[in-house]
């Protein structure tokens, strides 16, 4: 989700702007992205509930909870400040909105790039952890700690807010005259940083490109690959795997189905963000070829914040048994046992001597 939230400015796709190009985001934006990141909302709020639970409660859970509210800011920027303003360009509708969303853009546009840096940079974390436990397991004892987990959370969302506060000076709302209908219309606009030839080149041609795209997707792509070879290899040797060893193939598995997806549906942000650095802006507007590609990979975009639930669901056991814990309680499930341990003290009841119930372990506290 990058430049292409300007789009929707008085001219949303610029001075060739099209009926076919206004119908096709409509259709992409208004009404599917609005269908998917309802869903995805509703999801991640699912997925921090269930990644609260005690149960789940470990290093991983952690950037996976950080991860879901990143991704529900994008949902919802997505949602409120590119597929709801289609609405009125394409149909007419909710113009009141409309024009509230030109004013609330230059500094909202910043907040979805600011969730979108997190997202991506968690992901980043986590792999690199998952890389530790599975292929350097005799450093993850000291390394995949909850401590520094939380460390890197919090160095990763302060990084993420310092890289993006320039987006706050590059964009303002003016004001202008529609000579139609001789009225006082807001408009979205450059600022005077934003047109600076230098800022663009090293914000956005070099530090952009390295940091947001370069080194994060080599980084996955890199050690993405060295976690499935060590998936195949412990499932050649599962005979001998302990359960322990089992649930983090398991894990890590999960985790690799979520960075797959992750790269595939981030490619063609990056693909689009080059094209936006290298041609001239309105040699792409009048296009509606690359229209209709900074859409479809804006909706991407969007898939890749609302699926995750749905990785978790279908590749992490331990995740599912813990959804059904909590929001399916109606479902029977094994009888828990209650084992009691008796310590030494002897109770003396008039003819009988019990020994005296002290601790009580549930085996519900080992649930995997």
């Amino acid at each position: 989700m990058e430049q292409n939230i300007t789009n929707l400015t008085s001219n949303p796709v610029g001075i060739c702007d099209t009926s076919e190009s206004k119908t096709f985001q409509f259709y992409a934006w208004g009404i599917v992205a609005n269908i998917i990141s309802a869903y995805g909302i509703i999801g991640n709020i699912l997925s921090v509930i269930v990644l609260r639970h005690r149960i789940m409660q470990n290093s991983t859970s952690y950037y996976l909870i950080s991860l879901a509210i990143y991704d529900t800011i994008v949902l919802l920027s997505m949602s409120l400040f590119l597929a709801i303003p289609t609405i009125y360009l394409a149909k007419g509708d909710l113009e009141d909105y409309y024009y509230a969303y030109m004013y609330m853009h230059p500094f909202c546009y910043p907040v979805a790039l600011f969730a979108q840096t997190g997202t991506i940079y968690t992901t980043m974390a986590f792999t690199i952890e998952r890389y530790i436990a599975v292929c350097r397991p005799l450093e993850a004892a000291n390394t995949c700690t909850l401590s520094r987990t939380k460390r890197v959370i919090c160095l990763i969302f302060v990084s993420s807010l310092v890289y993006n506060l320039p987006r706050f000076l590059e964009y303002e709302t003016v004001q202008y005259i529609d000579s139609s209908s001789n009225t006082t219309l807001p408009n979205i606009k450059l600022t005077q940083i934003g047109t600076n030839e230098i800022f663009r080149q090293v914000y956005f041609i070099y530090l952009n490109l390295f940091t947001m795209f370069l080194l994060p997707f080599t980084f996955l792509a890199v050690l993405n690959i060295q976690l499935i070879r060590a998936v195949k290899v412990a499932r050649n040797a599962r005979i001998k795997m302990s359960t322990s060893a089992s649930k983090e193939a398991n894990l890590t598995v999960m985790l690799i189905a979520v960075i797959i997806v992750f790269l595939v549906c981030q490619l063609p942000s990056i693909a689009d963000n080059i094209l936006w650095t290298i041609f001239e802006k309105g040699q792409l507007h009048c296009s509606i070829h690359y229209i209709r590609f900074t859409t479809m990979s804006n909706l991407m975009v969007v898939v890749n914040s609302a699926i995750n639930f749905i990785l978790y669901c279908l590749f992490g056991k331990r995740f599912r048994k813990v959804f059904i814990k909590i929001f399916c309680k109606w479902k029977k499930t094994e009888p828990q046992f209650k084992y009691i341990m008796y310590d030494s003290v002897v109770i003396n009841t008039g003819s009988r001597r019990v020994l005296n119930p002290t601790k009580f372990y549930d085996t519900d506290s080992t649930f995997v």
